[in-house]
């Protein structure tokens, strides 16, 4: 059922802040303004970006990006988690637990001041990870919309952080729980809020969160909803431990369905779509392919194991696809695929990236040891241009570039905020 505001179980900023005051202690650099990019900065309002492709429309100054020309402007932290950076309106805002309690983080995107908090009840759940949350926050027309491992779905003022109206998506939907919980981020189409939970999505209303489609009972995947336009009808792709499907946006109504199995069925990582085509890839013993768009069923393009994402999704330049190759156990390799024919460019096993990010000129990688590097788009390799030591511990969360500055995270909940010199 949809719950208001007055009867939710969310601390208290007040109770929250005595309870966890000794984590949350932050420091701020405040530094004067810095200049990462031209000036036609922009927000990251949602995961993937405005874009929703993991690509910056910002262009990095050149004659800026020297050996040595990265500098800390904040830090602050935010507990155990790999929810990533959403950039809005000034405000920079992500997620994590501590002591069994998730809190959404508001902070004054220049100065790293702390706007505000909302905290609510959510285990660690830290089976075979480190736990906390794995979505980000979505951010829309002054209200950002969360969705916790556990299916509480918040709708939240993005001023003053007062909760407008939430939702248990577990009782009002009777699907299932995934076995990692919910990872997919939210994300907005019209007046619908779509949600990576079921076996092909589920559907909200972005004014009061009531229930307008969803799919079946079976466990779903771990990426984010992928919304896109195909012969004349809006659809988006939601993936499912077994497969990826798409559906009518408008209906719910299944348009086709891949058949896209791992060992332990877990699809984290978004699809592509572009050009009539879509490509997905999944670690776990699974690999990467190309489907073609057609009438019915999307045809195989190519597909091979020597690019797997296993957690976060490639960014597509040009004709290139760069990811994170990393499958189980093996190390991390940063890598480069051709889109057409899925050939790889190059690889390189020197740097162990955790997460990627890019503009249309360059690469942004973020080393599994908290090293932020910086270097051009190249289907001939990868040549840092500047590089610096921003975190400690575990870093697999994407980094994000907006408004000329850089927010990184670790797996511990240490954030960082990032600009050239």
């Amino acid at each position: 059922m949809n719950i208001s505001p007055s009867q939710t179980t969310t601390r208290s900023d007040s109770e929250a802040r005595v309870r966890r005051l000794p984590w949350l202690l932050m420091t701020s650099l405040l530094l004067s303004p810095l200049c990462l990019a031209d000036v036609s900065g922009d927000d990251w309002p949602v995961w993937r970006g405005p874009d929703r492709d993991g690509v910056s429309r910002e262009s990095l100054l050149a004659e800026k990006l020297a050996a040595d020309g990265l500098q800390v402007r904040w830090r602050g932290e935010v507990g155990t988690g790999f929810s990533s950076f959403v950039v809005a309106d000034g405000n920079a805002l992500t997620i994590g637990n501590s002591e069994s309690v998730d809190t959404l983080f508001c902070f004054d995107a220049e100065s790293g001041e702390l706007n505000w908090r909302h905290s609510y009840d959510a285990p660690l759940d830290d089976r075979d990870f480190e736990g906390g949350p794995t979505s980000t926050p979505t951010v829309h027309e002054g209200r950002v919309y969360v969705l916790a491992r556990q299916g509480d779905l918040f709708c939240i003022d993005l001023a003053t952080g007062k909760v407008v109206w939430q939702q248990q998506i577990v009782d009002a939907t009777d699907i299932r729980i995934p076995g990692w919980g919910f990872g997919g981020s939210p994300q907005v189409h019209g007046d619908r809020l779509l949600l990576t939970v079921g076996e092909a999505g589920v559907a909200v209303d972005l004014a009061d969160g009531k229930l307008v489609w969803q799919s079946g009972d079976k466990e779903a995947g771990y990426a984010s909803p992928v919304i896109f336009d195909w012969q004349g009808k809006t659809q988006a792709m939601f993936p499912s431990g077994r497969s990826f499907s798409a559906v009518d946006v408008a209906t719910g109504e299944a348009i086709w369905q891949q058949r896209w199995l791992t060992s332990f069925g877990c699809n984290a990582a978004d699809p592509i779509v572009h050009d009539g085509h879509v490509f997905l890839c999944s670690g776990y013993n699974r690999g990467c392919a190309l489907l073609r768009l057609t009438d019915d069923k999307p045809e195989i393009v190519w597909k091979h194991k020597l690019m797997q994402n296993q957690m976060n999704g490639c960014v597509r330049i040009g004709d290139a696809l760069y990811g994170v190759d990393g499958d189980l156990e093996s190390d991390p390799k940063l890598e480069c695929i051709d889109w057409a024919t899925g050939e790889v460019r190059w690889a390189d096993d020197s740097i162990r990236p955790g997460a990627i990010a890019a503009t249309r000129e360059h690469l942004i990688v973020l080393t599994t040891e908290g090293a932020l590097l910086i270097g051009n788009t190249s289907t001939a390799g990868f040549e840092p241009l500047t590089e610096l030591k921003v975190l400690q511990g575990k870093c697999w969360t994407v980094p994000v570039l907006a408004n000329g500055s850089i927010y990184c995270r670790s797996a511990g909940g240490s954030v960082v905020c990032v600009a050239l010199k």
